[in-house]
């Protein structure tokens, strides 16, 4: 049986993630596994602002360089987020190699139709990053 208790599906649409999750005292963030693990998917969390802190797995611009998805992961599921970043909110060269530790908020949404996700995070505020130098870490995506 799960660690975690959610509520019978058609009562999710009301449940906000700090219902069924404790926020993390020092990072105010959410793990992936309360968003993603859900039966849902996640999927009835859109519109909710939450705080990640992750790791990239993979990263691409997209858009002439206006906007980078970014494939984020926590280590608290095998599965990522993935994460749409504008070039307003921050330089996107600096998120997008794989390593890069970020620290971002944003609103949950429903992916358009036809993409494997179930729910993705749109970045408001990057709120730090540590970045990794790809020439001195080689490390593989995957």
């Amino acid at each position: 049986m799960s660690a975690y208790c959610f509520p019978p599906t058609d009562e999710m649409s009301a449940v906000t993630l700090t219902d069924v999750v404790k926020v993390s005292q020092f990072s105010q963030g959410i793990l992936i596994r309360h968003i993603i693990g859900r039966p849902d998917g996640g999927a009835n969390l859109a519109g909710q602002k939450v705080r990640v802190g992750e790791w990239v797995k993979t990263g691409r611009e997209q858009g002439k360089g206006s906007f980078a998805f970014l494939e984020l992961n926590d280590g608290s599921c095998p599965a990522n987020i993935q994460v749409i970043v504008d070039a307003a909110v921050s330089l996107l060269g600096q998120l997008i190699p794989t390593g890069t530790c970020v620290h971002v908020e944003g609103k949950l949404k429903v992916p358009p139709e036809g993409t494997k996700q179930r729910i993705e995070l749109r970045v408001h505020k990057v709120l730090d990053v540590g970045t990794v130098d790809p020439a001195k870490y080689h490390l593989p995506k995957t």
